[in-house]
């Protein structure tokens, strides 16, 4: 699409004038990059796919060629046509601008030819010192998801971020380049398997990236740029971890040690939990401690599901009774009357199992005695309910009225006109 500001324009004129590949980048790219077959045979020995020659010697799964020195991966099936595609990004700066350009790679090898190799530039990220992205790339094919459909005979101009740009580089090759406010945030020149475009973004706009890098937390950055989520939960802890001069050495174990943590009930901040000598020992105790809680819990569950309402009202009577008089006492002596028909609140937990198992509905069965934000009132005529309301006291207005088995009670209007009607004197009880 056309530049749409000055910062476009500046960017694709830029761009135009970047060099292509050296001598020097292109064979490193073949040389990192590229597909390299020795074939093997039991009768013939080996064939480099690279340079043709043969030599004979044990079958391996990966070799160096004699004549050419190149380190081969071995196949001994019969298949002759070789066929890989990869991306390799080249690291660069200009007049201010920080530059990944990411180029395709299709390697074609066949046996009794020489290899052919063939690399175009596939589109190109302009980062600025305050982390914004502009993106100069090649059209795609609209309608494909998948990545390497590009348009190779299309310009290379300004494109809106797609799925088609989110490959990661298999390899950087050649000699980075940066500008002044990434080495001041913590680059060095290794980018310890992290994707150069997504590294330096981060660098750019997050602290805790900045933090974690400069101090050699280089497995941890890398692990989040894959699940960002625990980096940020975790953060915390991680602060502790670094004033102790901790390192992590496996995140993906180390979080998963503070999840256990987490699950037990331990304290996320205490160096002596995590910070321990052998990381794996200490993961492989605490998810064992995880694993016994997640099945007692289970087996807890289990035995509640088997109960019947009177065996689980029985298990737990005294203490969600209390709670219950501690949360709702100020509501239970509320009543409403209208002719025939008199609405108050449950009076107890015993209330809402006789309320549940007479009017089949689950008012006992899904705790709505435990909801803090909730009243849970029934409207009685000579004594016997016949409607169960739950009362929102966050914006007090009736959630839901049913009769017997979740269905609309006789006298729903009479009913829900006359708890509306005293909704001030629930109110004055919340002052």
């Amino acid at each position: 699409m056309k530049p749409r500001n000055k910062l476009q324009r500046k960017i694709l004129k830029l761009s135009q004038g970047l060099s292509p590949l050296t001598k020097y980048q292109y064979k490193e790219a073949v040389r990192k990059v590229g597909l390299h077959i020795a074939k093997y045979s039991s009768k013939r020995g080996y064939e480099c796919l690279d340079c043709g020659h043969t030599w004979t010697g044990a079958e391996a799964k990966r070799v160096v060629c004699p004549h050419c020195g190149a380190k081969l991966n071995v196949d001994a099936t019969r298949k002759r046509n070789f066929c890989e595609k990869d991306y390799f990004a080249v690291v660069t700066k200009c007049q201010g601008f920080q530059v990944v350009r990411m180029f395709f790679m299709q390697t074609n090898l066949r046996k009794g030819s020489k290899p052919t190799y063939w690399i175009c530039e596939a589109f190109q990220r302009w980062l600025t010192p305050d982390g914004k992205l502009t993106i100069v790339g090649r059209s795609r094919h609209w309608i494909s998801y998948y990545c390497d459909c590009w348009n190779w005979d299309s310009d290379m101009e300004i494109r809106s971020e797609g799925p088609g740009h989110m490959v990661t580089p298999w390899k950087v090759v050649g000699q980075s380049s940066v500008i002044p406010e990434i080495k001041r945030n913590g680059y060095a020149g290794d980018f310890h398997h992290c994707s150069p475009y997504t590294l330096f973004k981060r660098l750019l706009t997050d602290n805790k990236t900045e933090t974690a890098w400069k101090l050699g937390q280089y497995n941890m950055v890398a692990y989040s740029m894959a699940k960002s989520y625990e980096f940020e939960k975790y953060w915390p802890s991680a602060k502790v971890a670094f004033r102790h001069k901790y390192h992590i050495s496996n995140a993906s174990i180390w979080y998963d040690l503070l999840d256990a943590l987490d699950y037990c009930g331990k304290d996320l901040r205490n160096p002596k939990f995590i910070c321990p000598d052998n990381l794996k020992e200490a993961h492989d105790f605490w998810i064992a401690k995880k694993r016994a809680k997640i099945d007692e819990e289970n087996r807890r569950r289990e035995r509640e599901r088997r109960m019947t309402p009177e065996q689980r009202y029985q298990a737990n009577s005294k203490h969600d009774e209390a709670q219950y008089k501690q949360d709702k006492s100020k509501f239970l002596n509320l009543e409403f009357v209208d002719q025939e028909i008199v609405v108050k609140p449950l009076q107890s937990v015993r209330e809402f199992l006789d309320e549940g198992e007479y009017m089949h509905h689950c008012v006992f069965t899904n705790k709505y005695y435990s909801k803090n934000n909730v009243l849970i009132l029934h409207a009685l005529v000579e004594g016997v309910s016949i409607a169960t309301i739950e009362f929102s006291l966050e914006n007090f207005s009736i959630v839901q009225c049913r009769g017997k088995y979740n269905k609309t009670p006789m006298s729903y209007e009479r009913i829900t006109s006359l708890v509306n009607s005293n909704i001030p004197k629930i109110i004055s009880k919340t002052a």
